[in-house]
């Protein structure tokens, strides 16, 4: 199945128990105000040889990026207390980021992390909506990733 490109308007997030296998159910967090950037970079480490006049690279260890999260933010709203609640109490947890090619959501990629929220802010302006943003940190490598449906 050939894949089209991917939007910023075919994206949901969904929150779940932290484990070392992907959450059986997911609830969807609504009111998604921004696109979150997903992935991963290695350490870069460049080794000096004497006898050599052009210092080689070698990759070290990766470490997945820190994904902000940003909401239109509902106060009463479950889903997003739920994630408050989370920073406050320093608990794991589950998102799975999953990018569709279309508004069908047929056809798509997911991946899945365990973390933190460790940041969150509250902003707003006199003629904006009022964003809740947090930070998501990855705690290891991603749990799962693959192809939707």
């Amino acid at each position: 199945m050939p894949m089209n490109i991917f939007t910023g308007t075919n994206l949901t997030v969904g929150i779940g128990t932290a484990g070392a296998t992907v959450a059986t159910t997911f609830t969807s967090i609504p009111e998604i105000a921004a696109f979150p950037s997903t992935g991963s970079s290695a350490t870069v480490i460049d080794v000096v040889s004497f006898d050599t006049s052009v210092n080689r690279k070698l990759v070290g260890s990766k470490t997945n990026s820190d994904v902000t999260l940003q909401v239109n933010w509902i106060p009463d709203n479950a889903v997003h207390q739920q994630l408050v609640t989370a920073f406050e109490n320093q608990t794991r947890i589950q998102l799975k980021f999953s990018y569709f090619t279309d508004a069908t959501k047929t056809s798509g990629f997911y991946v899945v992390y365990n973390g933190y929220i460790t940041e969150k802010k509250i902003e707003g302006d006199r003629d904006k909506v009022i964003n809740l943003t947090m930070n998501f940190a990855c705690d290891g490598a991603f749990v799962a990733q693959g192809v939707l449906p």
